[in-house]
């Protein structure tokens, strides 16, 4: 695994992580920094590949948008304790800046530090 020097932030709320291409659902969020996130899935998806994602945020007071969506390179993966499961490490590879508030907004209103 690759080092990091961003502090991820864990959320106790995982948030359903669609893949914008095919609108097929592809895990829950589990991780995210202004780097990238981490989807716990119970698929594999092809390490180094780009995917178009959607995170379908809360619907509560705290977010005046429906859903996040972002472009990530699949980087890692590995099991959980869970066999079953997997954890994808995605890093960003185009955010709209006008959604860099919402990804810290994520991180801070639905995580905390683990």
């Amino acid at each position: 695994m690759e080092h990091r020097d961003t502090i991820r932030k864990h959320v106790f709320l995982y948030l359903d992580i669609f893949d914008r291409d095919t609108q097929q659902l592809l895990g829950h969020l589990g991780d995210i920094s202004h780097d990238g996130l981490m989807i716990i899935t119970e698929r594999t998806l092809p390490l180094h590949e780009r995917k178009n994602l959607r995170i379908k945020l809360p619907d509560s007071e705290e977010f005046t948008e429906a859903y996040l969506d972002v472009q990530v390179e699949t980087r890692w993966m590995a099991a959980d304790a869970n066999p079953d499961i997997h954890c994808i490490g995605c890093l960003f590879t185009h955010v709209d800046p006008a959604d860099e508030a919402l990804i810290r907004q994520v991180g801070e209103v639905l995580s905390f530090e683990g």
